[in-house]
Formats: structure tokens, C-alpha cells, sequence
């Protein structure tokens, strides 16, 4: 009789650690659809930086051909952005090749905090040049080139008002990018 009862524990306790097993597995698949989710909040920058730094540079060529702002500000404002591109795509090619369904969790941890941290430093240092540029501009474009009847200072303050929405626009979407590999190391972390 203790024989038949020790018998029958053991299959249950096979049949309990099989359960428990599967549900690690689907959790393990969870935790890597939820990181893969997440990544494309990461990726929007990349996507949007691709798209966009091309076309402002086109658009603003007519600036220079029709000699409102000079040649070296012209050559700045496109070397800048051309700059800032590569940059991004130096800081998101690593995370871009992440493969979230295979690669172990310590690689992605890794990858994703030196991502948080180049994206973090790279904030400290675009910010004073986007400044001082944006200073330059507001000389070319109004004062330098300032056409009579205009208001230099209404202009100045509309264009300054103008950088700051459009600030707070990008610093919203490096944020969220922040915040998924913050949330996605965090629950590597938590699982570990």
C-alpha cells in the first residue's frame, strides 16, 4: 500500500514539474514577444531619422540657392544632419540585429544598455550644438536677411517657439525609446 502511494506521488509530482515547465516556456515566449514589441518603439527614431533628415536638407536647398542664408551655413546645416544620421545608425544597427525570439537574454541586456547609454550621452552633447545652431539660424534667416516691414524680434520669438515645440516633440520620442530598453532590461532583469 505505501508502495502504491509513493508510485502515485511520483507520477504526480512528473505530471506537476512537466505543467511547470511549459509554463516557463510560455512565459520565456511572452517576455520575447513583449521585448520585440517594445523594439519598435526603439526603432521609430531610425525609421524617422531616415525619412526625415533627407527631405529637411532638400527643402531647405532653395534657402541657399535663392541666397537668403550663406554657403558656410548651408554646408553646417547638412553636414549636421548627415552627422547626426550616422550617428543614429552607429547607436541602433547593434539593437536593430537583435534577434529578440533567439538571441540569450544577457546579449540583449547588453546590447540595450549601451544603447541607453550612447543615446543618453549623445543628448548631453546634440543639445548645446542644436542650441547654438538654432541661434545661427534665427541670425541667417532673420536678421542677416531680414526683409524691410518685418519685425525681426516677433519673427525671432516665433521661430524660437517653433524649436521648442519641435524640442519637445523629439525629446518625447528619444524619451520613449529611453524608456523601452529601460522597460525591456528591467524585465530581463527581473526574470533572471
Amino acid at each position: 500500500m505505501e508502495e502504491m502511494n509513493f508510485e502515485e506521488m511520483r507520477n504526480q509530482f512528473a505530471i506537476l514539474k512537466e505543467q511547470l515547465d511549459k509554463q516557463e516556456i510560455v512565459s520565456d515566449h511572452l517576455l520575447r514577444e513583449t521585448m520585440k514589441a517594445k523594439n519598435k518603439d526603439i526603432n521609430f527614431v531610425m525609421k524617422f531619422g531616415y525619412w526625415i533628415f533627407p527631405v529637411v536638407i532638400i527643402l531647405y536647398l532653395p534657402f541657399y540657392l535663392n541666397r537668403i542664408t550663406s554657403l558656410t551655413f548651408y554646408i553646417v546645416t547638412s553636414l549636421l544632419m548627415v552627422f547626426g544620421l550616422v550617428c543614429s545608425y552607429y547607436m541602433h544597427s547593434p539593437v536593430n540585429r537583435l534577434n529578440y525570439m533567439t538571441d540569450d537574454f544577457a546579449t540583449v541586456a547588453r546590447v540595450l544598455k549601451k544603447f541607453k547609454k550612447q543615446k543618453t550621452q549623445s543628448l548631453y552633447i546634440s543639445l548645446p550644438v542644436l542650441l547654438l545652431w538654432i541661434g545661427w539660424a534665427c541670425y541667417e534667416l532673420i536678421w542677416k536677411h531680414g526683409y524691410s516691414g518685418t519685425y525681426p524680434w516677433l519673427l525671432t520669438f516665433s521661430a524660437l517657439f517653433g524649436a521648442f515645440i519641435g524640442g519637445i516633440i523629439g525629446f518625447g520620442i528619444e524619451r520613449k525609446a529611453l524608456n523601452a530598453a529601460k522597460e525591456i532590461i528591467d524585465e530581463i532583469e527581473r526574470n533572471e
